[in-house]
């Protein structure tokens, strides 16, 4: 997330984000051979101050590619695959779809007057999240969903490319709380990873 952008050539600018902390930390337990999953973006809507955005389904699959990253490295799933917009292949046993909203809380007119200062006004962005995964395993016929509601917030300024070390902790604790949720809930629902 890190945004390092190049201000007309005069200096760089940086974000820092802070998890929203609205869901509790859980333990959850890797499966011993995990699966491969494919998934798709189903009803999904992007909006940034009331405007629905034409990029909700890039938007949905930039945050499904965030929770599947987390499940990979905890070793949740081998693999994931996006499907594409025409739908499942016939090969996937496992098969996730994603559902919901992303929602970006912030002032156009403070992001139009830190731009003219050339980003040395900071603006913030609170980005919500309220999301469903359907679950379905083509092999057994188990189907099951799994919901959260979660946030972080970004602040965009100047000098905080000199945070770029810390400054994607608060989405990444974000997208790793969520995904830990999405698989306790799909686990102790349909035994998901089982």
């Amino acid at each position: 997330m890190l945004a390092v952008i190049t201000a007309s050539g005069l200096g760089s600018t940086g974000c820092i984000t802070i998890a929203g902390g609205k869901l509790e930390p859980i333990e959850t337990t890797a499966p011993s051979d995990p699966a491969t999953i494919e998934y798709v973006v189903g009803d999904f809507e992007f909006t940034l101050e009331g405007g629905k955005m034409v990029t909700s389904n890039k938007a949905g699959r930039a945050l499904s590619d965030a929770i599947f990253t987390t499940w990979k490295k905890k070793g949740y799933i081998s693999d994931f695959k996006y499907a594409g917009e025409s739908g499942f292949t016939n090969q996937g046993e496992h098969r996730l779809t994603l559902s919901g909203s992303q929602y970006g809380d912030s002032s156009i007119v403070a992001q139009i007057f830190s731009g003219l200062t050339l980003f040395v006004i900071p603006y913030t962005v609170d980005t919500k999240y309220d999301i469903q995964y359907v679950y379905e395993n083509t092999r057994t016929g188990a189907r099951c969903s799994a919901e959260v509601v979660d946030s972080y917030h970004t602040t965009v300024e100047l000098l905080l490319f000199l945070a770029a070390p810390f400054s994607t902790r608060g989405i990444n604790k974000t997208m790793g709380s969520m995904g830990d949720h999405i698989y306790d809930q799909l686990q102790r629902e349909c035994g998901f990873g089982a």
